[in-house]
């Protein structure tokens, strides 16, 4: 029994993430701007896969990136859940700076 309720939270969660998120970046600080700074990526996706896009985009190797401008979210994070828990005007806000920007 708690294996098919598990069974059934992953697949609620597994629909709950379905769709693309929008998300919105700017650089702080130094950091380069990114050309297009809006764009949507698949709800499904992992924090890091941003991560690893921005730094790609940017041609950087470094990166700290943020959510809301105030925390870094865990690499293994859901982008959907981050959008659906900190979401702002129908859009996920995110930050990203060549140096650590909070502490």
């Amino acid at each position: 029994q708690v294996l098919s309720m598990a069974t059934t939270v992953r697949a609620h969660l597994d629909r709950q993430r379905q769709g693309k998120v929008e998300v919105n970046v700017k650089a702080m600080g130094s950091a380069p701007a990114l050309r297009q700074p809006r764009f949507t990526i698949d709800g499904t996706k992992k924090f890091s896969k941003l991560t690893s896009y921005l730094k790609e985009a940017l041609k950087v190797e470094t990166l700290y990136v943020y959510c809301q401008d105030a925390f870094e979210p865990s690499p293994d994070e859901c982008l959907a859940d981050l959008f659906k828990c900190f979401g702002s005007g129908n859009r996920l806000n995110i930050s990203y700076s060549s140096d650590q920007a909070f502490n």
